[in-house]
């Protein structure tokens, strides 16, 4: 696979690079304190799931549309 040249597909992966990132530090790590402070407190639900897995759940979706996005505009071959 190609290196994306330079202009929007460069500066594209850039963004969804941080993006994914980002994504994957809040998602598992201290992001997780902002939705459950107190670690005891396991009765606090989102839409009948516990807010841990919603949290967990929303920053995989986050992820998986990087991805997406990124096969459709960055990872796509040019043709001659």
């Amino acid at each position: 696979m190609k290196k994306p040249e330079k202009g929007p597909r460069r500066k594209l992966a850039v963004i969804l690079s941080g993006i994914f990132l980002f994504a994957m530090i809040m998602g598992p790590g201290p992001g997780v304190y902002l939705v459950n402070p107190d670690s005891g407190d396991a009765g606090v639900t989102f839409l009948g799931a516990p807010v841990l897995y919603a949290w967990a759940v929303f920053w995989f979706m986050v992820q998986a549309a990087v991805i997406v996005v990124a096969y459709f505009t960055v990872w796509k071959e040019e043709r001659p």
